[in-house]
């Protein structure tokens, strides 16, 4: 997977914070003192700078995650699996790339779509590698004008 750059966690948390919250709204749950966030946008809906600096392929035929998994509101780090499911029961495996700013740590990752496709991603996180593992899973569908 492509190295992403040290500050891409923080521009895209800033982007996905900056997003109409009808459309892609940052999705939780908590498992015990951890928290984690989650969700997933076309990278298309990067700015060109940002993908530019980063090496991600800004289109609408690319779609983007990312996790974040929080203790006690700060970012930890952890061992991030992600599995995206389309309508087909097709998986596709999606590489996590860890991205760290200021103390901030991010899991982000990329996979190929196609308009109106409905993901179901299936994502298995394990803070601090730890002995723990807790799933997440959540529903994007992602359309063509996103």
């Amino acid at each position: 997977m492509r190295h992403y750059g040290p500050c891409i966690a923080v521009l895209v948390a800033a982007l996905l914070l900056s997003l109409p919250v009808a459309a892609h709204a940052q999705q939780s749950d908590r498992f015990g003192d951890y928290e984690i966030h989650y969700s997933a946008i076309p990278t298309g809906m990067l700015n060109d700078q940002v993908a530019g600096e980063y090496g991600i392929v800004r289109s609408r035929t690319r779609g983007m995650v990312m996790i974040t998994i929080l203790r006690d509101g700060k970012a930890v780090s952890g061992q991030v699996d992600i599995l995206a499911r389309d309508e087909d029961d097709k998986v596709t495996e999606v590489g996590a790339q860890r991205v760290r700013e200021d103390g901030w740590v991010s899991y982000v990752g990329t996979f190929p779509i196609e308009a109106g496709d409905a993901l179901i991603f299936e994502i298995e996180v394990n803070p601090h590698a730890g002995s723990e593992t807790y799933p997440v899973a959540f529903r994007q569908t992602f359309y063509p004008g996103e």
